[in-house]
């Protein structure tokens, strides 16, 4: 062999080397060994007893939701067990929803319910502490509050593209092997929200005011989502873009794209907290409710040595001065029960996960009284990482079905797929669309 081919196999095989390295992340640097962090060891102050039964009670209803609805089983498994009543009250409650879906649904929610993404999580290692960003459930002010931790003081002058980008850069994606290393030593949090405030919120702040949009995002959400939408659902004839009035999607149009849209599509802003943060996989140690906001805010930020150092200002608190119910009876009203009842079962992990009610929706298509059971936003009202499979529920199938292969969705890199505005703005793609509008 030529000296000349020599170096050329040796070139090959360092390249390859390389790449072998790079891909399974030996090149990482490892983390000093730390212990595994357990919410029941930190010393609690007067009457966050309470706090903590709250907080132990909201894991075990997301653990029984997800174990009940397959996430721990393989699919032949949940089907048999889906088929069945179990004679308990809360188990038959949570699965009661079972007998208006289709099979196609029931495997849906089956395939679903076994992924996991690490797309949304934001690590702060000197506080060991872990958020995964659920838009439009407090995120704007936790933003504030992580760019804070990391020094940044003043963010006034940058736009919500740039505070976001910004975000990224200071807590960087990591990769899977290192986020499983990490995360485990610290406090994990998200915060929730009922779906449809959440999905209404959405569709206020992106897709019903073009002039908003224009200015704020250079009519990103309309040229993506709102154009789209119009030339989907509206009927031939009536106000659309070639008007200056109406051009936006109405909500009802909204819900029609939502109803027909696959929930994997959605953009992050509507996308269910199920997907976005993956809970049955990812033992989160605090879920945060905007009903207790304040509250679990200053649990978190008490528990993490920040309590002095960081203020939270809550942001978008949906219309002051008007009540929740007000607002969700001027939308939902304008749909059927059959189209909330649709909706409903697209969010249904959201659902029961965390223990949010349907009925006052229900009623809003049924009657002109404000139902004034709805919630006012904002006002306050396990030792490893991931759940373990969960057996309990297969205590009937003796047969010995195998395993099936499960394709876990792992993120590593932003996925600038789901047509999301704020990950395009981290990626520095945002282009100016409102010049072809």
């Amino acid at each position: 062999m030529g000296r000349s081919s020599y170096r050329h196999v040796i070139l090959s095989a360092v390249a390859v080397y390389t790449f072998l390295a790079l891909g399974t992340d030996i090149f990482d640097q490892k983390e000093p060994k730390k212990d595994v962090f357990k919410l029941e060891k930190l010393p609690m102050r007067p009457g966050e007893e309470i706090q903590m039964v709250a907080y132990t009670q909201r894991k075990a209803r997301v653990k029984e939701v997800c174990s009940l609805w397959g996430a721990y089983n393989t699919k032949p498994r949940f089907m048999k067990f889906i088929q069945k009543e179990t004679g308990d009250k809360t188990k038959d409650e949570i699965l009661k929803d079972k007998m208006d879906l289709s099979q196609a649904q029931l495997e849906r929610i089956w395939q679903l319910n076994k992924r996991t993404t690490f797309h949304q999580m934001f690590v702060d290692r000197d506080h060991s502490l872990t958020w995964c960003k659920v838009p439009k459930a407090a995120s704007t002010s936790w933003l504030h509050a992580f760019l804070e931790i990391a020094g940044e003081k003043d963010v006034s002058s940058k736009d919500m593209a740039g505070k976001h980008a910004l975000l990224r850069e200071r807590y960087p994606m990591l990769t899977n092997s290192l986020l499983k290393r990490i995360m485990p030593t610290t406090l994990k949090f998200m915060v929730v929200r009922h779906p449809f405030e959440r999905a209404l919120s959405a569709y206020r702040d992106k897709l019903e005011d073009y002039a908003r949009d224009l200015k704020d995002r250079g009519g990103y959400y309309y040229a993506i989502y709102g154009k789209k939408i119009v030339k989907a659902y509206r009927k031939e004839g009536t106000s659309g873009e070639d008007s200056n009035q109406h051009r936006e999607p109405t909500f009802r149009e909204f819900i029609q794209y939502l109803l027909d849209t696959d929930v994997e599509e959605y953009d992050e802003h509507w996308r269910p907290i199920s997907l976005l943060c993956t809970p049955c996989h990812i033992k989160y140690d605090v879920i945060a409710k905007m009903e207790t906001l304040s509250k679990d805010a200053d649990f978190i930020l008490y528990h993490r040595g920040l309590a002095d150092t960081v203020h939270i200002e809550w942001s978008h608190r949906t219309d002051q001065l008007q009540k929740t119910s007000d607002v969700a009876k001027t939308y939902f009203s304008q749909l059927t029960s059959s189209e909330v009842k649709q909706l409903y079962h697209k969010y249904l992990q959201d659902f029961l996960m965390f223990e949010y009610d349907l009925e006052p929706y229900m009623k809003l298509t049924q009657t002109s009284k404000i139902n004034s059971t709805l919630t006012i936003d904002g006002n306050e009202g396990e030792d490893e990482y991931y759940n373990e499979d969960d057996e309990e529920y297969n205590e009937d199938n003796e047969d010995g079905d195998e395993e099936e292969d499960v394709e876990y969705e792992e993120d590593e890199t932003p996925n600038t797929g789901d047509h999301d505005y704020e990950e395009y703005a981290v990626d520095n793609k945002i282009i100016e669309v409102h010049n072809n509008i």
